[in-house]
């Protein structure tokens, strides 16, 4: 028969082993598997808001992309500059200046748009986010009503590396000189819904530019993956458009 102080010293421990299987069934997933979760995303659609401010420019944006069928919206301010609109579909670009009161659509082929080709490319091969293992164990996991959010705050030359490397995020913008810029602080958020796909990525980054004196801020953000709407170019653009690939024939 089983003594009152054994049976007490078995419920006891019963109990602490409860509790720890409790603790190590609701705790939180590790930065670094969520990642290799996200980087299975497959990015059809997305929303691109764009912020980039020195001491002499101010450039800054929205782009609307939908992979499949290829379209792609666009409104870009340079600030004391101009806004231009832009669709692209296909092989060609419709696109209003906007300067002073003076505004018009015009459509041109694609090829006379080289950064709207690069764009293209670039949005073609990140079929997922990379991160470094060693930028992985950086960030800091947090549930939400919707999955996880995954933040950090820092300086890290690694996490640095992927972001403005070839295919990286920096290649969203407009900012060439990222890429051999000195970092001088890094706030970046991963949003994912419960099944670890992506849904959203912020990044704010301060960089002192090669050869610059002042630094440069770029905050970028690519919002509601795969949850927007299907793009259709609006037919009054087509309709009012002056073809320029008909001009000087």
């Amino acid at each position: 028969m089983m003594s009152k102080k054994k049976g007490k010293f078995l419920s006891l421990f019963a109990g602490i082993f409860l509790a720890l299987f409790m603790l190590t069934g609701c705790s939180q997933p590790s930065s670094q598997s969520l990642l290799k979760k996200a980087q299975k995303t497959d990015i059809q659609n997305f929303q691109l808001q764009l912020d980039e401010k020195s001491s002499s420019e101010h450039f800054y944006g929205q782009v609307s992309y939908q992979r499949s069928p290829f379209l792609m919206k666009t409104k870009l301010t340079e600030k004391g500059d101009q806004t231009i609109n832009m669709w692209v579909q296909g092989n060609y670009a419709y696109v209003k200046y906007f300067k002073g009161k003076q505004a018009a659509w015009y459509k041109a082929k694609l090829s006379q748009y080289t950064t709207i080709k690069q764009f293209q490319a670039t949005i073609k091969k990140m079929d997922q986010l990379y991160l470094s293992k060693q930028s992985a164990k950086l960030f800091k996991v947090a549930s939400t009503a919707s999955g996880y959010k995954l933040t950090y705050t820092g300086k890290n030359k690694n996490l640095w590396q992927d972001i403005t490397e070839k295919d990286g995020l920096a290649t969203l913008t407009s900012d060439a000189s990222m890429v051999k810029a000195t970092i001088k602080r890094i706030q970046m958020t991963i949003l994912l819904n419960q099944k670890g796909r992506l849904t959203g990525v912020k990044l704010t980054a301060k960089y002192q530019p090669q050869g610059k004196q002042k630094a440069t801020t770029t905050k970028l953000s690519l919002l509601k993956i795969n949850q927007g709407k299907k793009l259709t170019l609006p037919e009054k653009v087509k309709k009012n458009s002056v073809d320029t690939t008909k001009l000087n024939k």
